[in-house]
């Protein structure tokens, strides 16, 4: 490990497809590379129980708990509860991923909305960050996530500001997972108070409109991330993604914002730390 430190703000270590060899085996690859932190994010309870499992047996290891839109049509108000009650884990840090997801069509649109809501009541109430979803759906998540309280100015007093340009201002501890929205939408989320998070796609040729909201977002709004093993970053593209890759993506963000490597790297460590409340090892 060099003296760069990276943080992967949004990771599936937990992926239910991996054998526990081969999650052992990316935790080694993990503890060898400059990544110091990862936030291991479950989409159901099975998965939120392992990454649970994974934070206990990993230092730099956490884990966010909640249900992803996919299962809208099978979750139950128990698993609401279960993921309450994980939530109550000294290493759970994040309600998600949780949002809405209308790429397949809208067959179960309803449903995602409903359990959207239910779960953002729960950060509400439990009082903390939450990991948004958000795939062909971007008026109607900002919608909801306004409607809810998200960005309230309550929820802004339970979490310590942002720091940009000297002043202190309110952050609402709302991450907008690998953000594909437009420069604009994210302009508008993070005077909300939002947290912009990006990967993979900043590195695509076909992502010029992600290049272009690292461009126009203040660094201190954004974080860096994998969503490992999905989307592997240019020059890995078609390979299972994994979060050392996550080098490969702080580089080129570095490069779009006219800014050093170390520092880049170093500005958005910190901002995955604060934003997620970690105790420095």
């Amino acid at each position: 490990m060099g003296n760069t430190m990276l943080f992967d703000a949004h990771t599936h270590l937990n992926f239910e497809k991996y054998t526990e060899e081969e999650r052992r085996g990316l935790a080694s690859e993990i503890e060898t590379s400059d990544v110091a932190y990862i936030i291991d994010v479950a989409d159901c309870v099975g998965s939120a129980v392992q990454a649970l499992k994974d934070a206990d047996d990993y230092p730099w290891c956490y884990a966010a708990v909640g249900i992803h839109p996919d299962h809208a049509s099978t979750y139950t108000d128990t698993d609401i509860e279960e993921i309450r009650k994980l939530a109550a884990h000294p290493k759970a840090m994040a309600i998600g991923e949780i949002g809405l997801d209308f790429y397949y069509g809208t067959d179960d649109r309803e449903q995602q909305q409903e359990l959207f809501r239910k779960q953002i009541r729960l950060a509400n109430e439990l009082k903390m960050p939450i990991m948004i979803h958000s795939r062909d759906a971007h008026q109607l998540t900002m919608d909801i996530l306004k409607e809810e309280g998200a960005f309230s100015d309550e929820r802004k007093t339970w979490f310590a500001p942002r720091i940009v340009g000297g002043k202190e201002v309110p952050d609402a501890r709302v991450q907008m997972h690998c953000f594909s929205g437009s420069p604009e939408l994210a302009l508008e989320y993070i005077k909300l108070g939002a947290t912009i998070s990006l990967g993979g796609p900043v590195t695509f040729k076909n992502g010029k409109k992600a290049a272009e909201v690292v461009r126009q977002v203040p660094i201190e709004y954004l974080l860096s991330e994998t969503d490992a093993p999905y989307m592997a970053p240019v020059p890995l593209r078609g390979r299972p993604n994994k979060s050392p890759y996550i080098e490969h993506i702080v580089r080129r963000m570095a490069l779009l914002k006219d800014m050093e490597y170390e520092e880049t790297a170093a500005i958005l460590t910190e901002n995955g730390i604060r934003f997620f409340d970690i105790t420095c090892k």
